[in-house]
């Protein structure tokens, strides 16, 4: 690390002028949001001078302080304010030392912000070489990605007058523990333009555009997780034998071309699965394909993993504007006729259709266009997960009725534990479908209780993870809630649902036998499977392998033939 360079940042603390402010109004988060979302330069003004706001900010959210400062920069930079842009750049970047760490990679953008707007060639060089070192801390000098912005930066140190960085060379030693997953996707993202894959695409809206992303997924990661660099960690560089990273995202320059390959890929699997996820509010292009290649991964897909990423701001302040975005008439309507094209043009003899959060919203309303425009009443897709579902329950009871016949069987994953739908309850004055306090009953809907196998957590990624066992098995073998014995029965007053944490089989045994049924194709060649381990194995092993049996035939119900000890 360049010591200059980072006293530069660290003095930012004593460098950003602090003025006398006038007493300003109370302003409300909501308010907060709102100027965030529309770069509204006299709101960000008043939110960022309310000492009351500002210090509760400080002590309980201070990403939310940040987001707010760096709004306040990009609107003071827009209005052509250069100097009070850069002082709320600096402002900004004290507080992401203060509370993320000195180095922290979010750095980067307000770094290279404040380098364009400097008019002093000596200057822009110092900022960029500040962003230019984070990036080789945190990717490694040896990182291909690299390349673009040495020579950005190289292009500013010759402008003012300094010699040029000299590329580093080598490559990683050891041998990969991870493999490279190919996620295709669909986006209403507006293209950045920019080299670096988790940038490639922003949260504003722009045309349907097709692509694919390579994630690489350790081989030793737990099922259920996405390690990730961790500053409290001190892993600042990510390494794909122990993290999940988005590689590369190339397009697919038109949807015929994008279908070309989704559909070959399917022609040269095994099973010729697809499944298409949608995902939630506050997440970026990367952490949906990130989730995406999780997904593939845990469920063993054999086939194309697809992905829909709607344009949500990323943002915790951005919940208004990602709720605005998921009504878009042209949008859904863009969808509906994108998932029916999956499933009906790629091959797949099984299409699977799963949402998260606000997802939920952009799914249910694009089947209810698929529902209207489906005249023979065959179903279109197989299994449709509904995960910790933002939804009113008011438009869910409403819709759902209506959507039922596009899909086989829809299951709803909700939990008791879901502090993120309880605040979405706040700010929409209305429950929301996926939080289990008050379970959402529906004919046709199968609902399940996650709350239980949230094991203290938040519960609202427990599909993807700690309910994985019984997510499989849906997606799997479309096995009914009541053979899935990690379940138990539940009932309410609208009548009856499915709840973990009082099953008749441990979900060690459980998830066993699902991988057998999985790997074999069916329950009978399981079984079958297992009578000839059994006959070629020794005394000693057979009584485990008698038992396997015997808890395999008892939580699936299959009709056959016990195996003897003795065969």
């Amino acid at each position: 690390m360049r010591v200059g360079v980072w006293f530069l940042i660290a003095f930012l603390g004593l460098a950003v002028p602090v003025a006398a402010q006038a007493p300003a109004p109370s302003v409300s988060l909501e308010a907060v949001a709102m100027a965030v979302d529309a770069g509204d330069l006299d709101a960000l003004r008043a939110a960022s001078a309310d000492a009351a706001l500002i210090d509760r900010l400080r002590a309980s959210d201070p990403d939310t302080l940040i987001e707010l400062q760096l709004a306040l920069a990009q609107a003071y930079a827009e209005a052509g304010l250069t100097a009070d842009a850069v002082a709320a750049y600096e402002q900004a970047l004290v507080s992401m030392m203060t509370f993320r760490g000195q180095g922290h990679i979010s750095m980067i953008e307000p770094l290279e912000a404040v380098a364009e707007l400097q008019a002093d060639p000596a200057k822009r060089a110092q900022w960029l070489q500040a962003a230019f070192d984070i990036r080789e801390r945190v990717w490694g000098q040896t990182n291909p990605n690299l390349d673009v912005y040495r020579a950005r930066l190289n292009t500013a140190r010759e402008a003012a007058g300094l010699e040029a960085l000299i590329p580093s060379g080598g490559i990683r030693a050891g041998d990969p523990n991870f493999d490279l997953v190919d996620v295709y996707y669909a986006t209403h993202r507006l293209p950045t333009g920019r080299p670096e894959p988790a940038q490639a695409y922003a949260g504003r809206r722009g045309p349907m555009a097709f692509g694919v992303a390579e994630v690489s997924v350790p081989r030793d990661r737990a099922p259920g997780s996405i390690p990730r660099p961790s500053v409290w960690t001190f892993e600042f560089r990510p390494d794909p034998n122990r993290h999940m990273i988005l590689n590369s995202v190339t397009p697919i320059t038109d949807r015929d071309s994008f279908f070309t390959r989704v559909t070959q890929v399917v022609a040269d699997s095994e099973r010729k699965e697809a499944f298409v996820f949608v995902h939630g509010y506050n997440t970026s292009f990367e952490g949906a394909a990130i989730r995406a290649a999780q997904l593939a991964v845990d469920m063993h897909l054999d086939g194309a993993a697809i992905l829909y990423s709607w344009p949500s701001r990323a943002s915790l302040l951005g919940y208004g504007a990602d709720t605005r975005t998921v009504a878009d008439e042209a949008l859904l309507d863009d969808v509906a006729a994108f998932l029916t094209q999956v499933a009906n043009e790629t091959g797949a003899n099984r299409v699977h259709l799963v949402a998260h959060s606000m997802g939920n919203r952009v799914l249910m309303r694009a089947l209810d266009r698929i529902a209207t425009a489906n005249t023979d009443g065959k179903p279109t897709f197989n299994e449709v997960v509904l995960a910790a579902a933002d939804v009113g329950v008011d438009e869910f009871q409403a819709v759902f009725p209506r959507i039922l016949p596009t899909g086989e069987r829809f299951t709803l994953y909700a939990s008791q534990r879901d502090r993120a739908l309880q605040i979405s309850e706040q700010v929409n004055t209305m429950r929301r479908a996926g939080d289990a306090r008050s379970v959402v009953i529906q004919p046709g809907l199968q609902t399940v209780d996650t709350t239980a196998a949230s094991g203290g957590l938040l519960g609202h990624d427990d599909f993807a993870g700690s309910a994985l066992a019984d997510f499989r098995a849906v997606m799997w073998l479309s096995l009914a809630p009541d053979r899935r014995c990690v379940l138990e029965t539940a009932q309410s007053d609208g009548g009856r649902y499915w709840a973990f944490g009082g099953g008749d089989c441990p979900e060690q045994e459980f998830q066993e036998a699902t991988e057998l049924v999985r790997a074999t194709g069916a329950i009978d060649r399981a079984l079958a499977k297992l009578d000839e381990d059994i006959s070629k194995a020794a005394i000693a092993a057979r009584a485990s392998l008698i038992r396997k049996r015997e808890r395999l035939q008892a939580i699936f119900g299959a009709a056959a033939t016990p195996a003897s000890p003795a065969a």
